[in-house]
């Protein structure tokens, strides 16, 4: 009797149920350490494993939990043909006996296939390696995000714990920050650290209008495929990418307002003001297939947003005609379908909402100043996204924090001979050069990019230059990591294709909005 008192209060005191049918490994095939998520504790507290998302679906509901279901087309959203589509779902609600689960604390998803009579499935067979579910869920002890994988062992669902945020930022611990660029260095700790870049979920088409998404407006097209019963029930209740994005934005903020950043580097911290660590996508609001005279080109694909927010339209007006020019001129093409283009038109990287939260927590504690912020983003303004010159004024920064970190820094360029350093030098030193004046300066960007694209030749030239920032993605050091890849090659088409040879950082576009060729 007393044995089993000891036992019963082991299991109490780690959390952890001793008579769990379910068993979650850790990448090396040993038992996972002790985690606090909603997942992990509502699936180590039930009688049965689930073993596929089916089982963890009806678990969930069993629970009285709230699943809200979206569905994004992977290879496009002209393009169904493989029957390839990811379902993401959100979890909320309340278990008794374990905290709320809020709004951006619990996700999952999983792939669709084709069987073989031509259905739609929810592809859940357990071959050997299979992935049949990724999730992630928030800590409620260590306040940050946990992130598992239900993969095939050959007969059934194996659970697998990948790590957590902190084990990210460890991975990507030498991003943009490497002894050797053309060899960079990964830490191989969870996959998902190729995405998950600030630690947190994520959903590349985060804005309106949420490209290859589902909608109630726009629902995607199955190609004629009926899904299967089990797949239908799933679909039964779908809900606008729209919620998706809600729900990640809050998570990505309490993320970024609960998580210490004080085990990092002052070079990590301030690592994604100088360089991307995460990338939004954003586009023209209204889908090609309507075919709108015109066609809108978000500010944020000329200037960072932050040097935006003092314009009234930060936004440019370009001619369909023009467009629908440059595509013809550039042999666009999108793969596996007779579309020219994506589902929207001026599909472009973004600083991701990520990053933009992550500079903000620094200004908010008083770290660095607005100013600041702004002297760096002006450096190679019409470059918001991969511009190497600014991301190399990273290393000037010194690795320790200290209150006199600026003056250091201000030590470190004025002793370079680089001319980019020196131009950051002019920003920090002149108290002239405020955030309105780079805004003014943005302004005037704006305006003049609104002039010259009035003529077909020079959307013509700056459509090369979206074609360039696109591959500038996989040629980044974030998509480096050999274990993921933000773009999801192989799996996901996202951008169309072209005979324009682009190169990373061969065209530039300069203050008066002109476009050259550096080489």
């Amino acid at each position: 009797m007393f044995l089993r008192v000891v036992i019963l209060l082991a299991c109490l005191n780690n959390t952890v149920f001793c008579w769990s049918a379910c068993t979650f490994k850790d990448s090396s095939n040993n038992t996972a350490p002790t985690t606090h998520d909603a997942l992990r504790l509502i699936i180590e507290q039930s009688q049965d494993c689930p073993t596929d998302v089916f089982a963890l679906r009806a678990l969930l509901k069993n629970k009285q939990l709230t699943l809200h279901t979206t569905l994004v087309a992977n290879r496009g959203f002209h393009n169904p043909s493989l029957g390839s589509f990811s379902l993401f779902e959100i979890v909320t609600g309340h278990v008794k006996g374990f905290p709320i689960i809020e709004s951006g604390e619990f996700f999952f998803g999983h792939f669709t296939d084709i069987d073989e009579q031509n259905r739609l499935i929810a592809n859940q067979a357990p071959t050997k390696g299979a992935l049949m579910i990724e999730a992630i869920a928030w800590d409620y002890q260590k306040r940050l995000f946990n992130f598992y994988e239900l993969r095939g062992d050959g007969e059934k669902g194996q659970w697998f714990y990948r790590g957590n945020s902190l084990d990210i930022f460890a991975d990507n611990k030498k991003l943009h920050l490497q002894s050797d660029p053309l060899h960079p260095q990964f830490g191989q700790r969870l996959r998902c650290s190729g995405c998950h870049g600030q630690g947190g979920p994520i959903m590349k088409e985060i804005y309106n209008p949420y490209n290859d998404w589902w909608t109630q407006n726009r629902p995607l097209d199955f190609g004629g495929r009926k899904p299967d019963d089990n797949l239908s029930a799933i679909l039964v209740n779908l809900v606008s990418a729209e919620k998706l994005a809600e729900h990640v934005k809050i998570g990505i903020n309490k993320l970024t307002q609960n998580f210490s950043y004080d085990h990092l580097t002052w070079q990590e911290q301030l690592r994604p003001l100088f360089c991307p660590v995460e990338i939004n996508f954003i586009s023209d609001n209204l889908p090609n297939d309507l075919g709108q005279a015109t066609i809108t080109i978000s500010g944020d694909f000329f200037i960072d947003a932050r040097l935006l927010p003092a314009i009234k339209n930060n936004s440019i007006i370009i001619s369909r005609n023009y467009y629908q020019a440059a595509l013809t001129k550039a042999m666009n093409h999108f793969p596996e379908t007779n579309q020219l283009d994506a589902d929207h038109a001026w599909l472009t990287p973004i600083k991701s909402l990520s990053d933009q939260l992550t500079i903000q927590k620094l200004v908010d504690r008083g770290l660095i100043t607005e100013k600041f912020v702004a002297d760096i983003l002006a450096i190679d303004i019409t470059n918001p996204v991969f511009s190497n010159k600014r991301c190399a004024l990273l290393s000037y920064i010194p690795k320790t924090y200290s209150s006199n970190w600026l003056n250091i820094f201000i030590n470190n360029l004025n002793h370079s001979k680089n001319q980019t350093a020196k131009e950051l030098l002019t920003n920090i030193m002149d108290i002239t050069h405020t955030k309105e004046f780079y805004q003014k300066n943005a302004e005037r960007i704006i305006n003049q990019c609104q002039k010259k694209l009035n003529k077909q030749h020079n959307v013509e030239k700056l459509y090369a230059l979206l074609a360039q920032r696109r591959i500038e993605i996989k040629a980044s050091e974030i998509s480096a990591n050999p274990l993921g890849q933000i773009l999801e090659p192989g799996f996901r088409i996202i951008f169309p294709e072209n005979n324009l040879a682009s190169l990373p950082g061969q065209l530039m576009l300069d203050e008066d909005c002109n476009i050259s060729a550096l080489y």
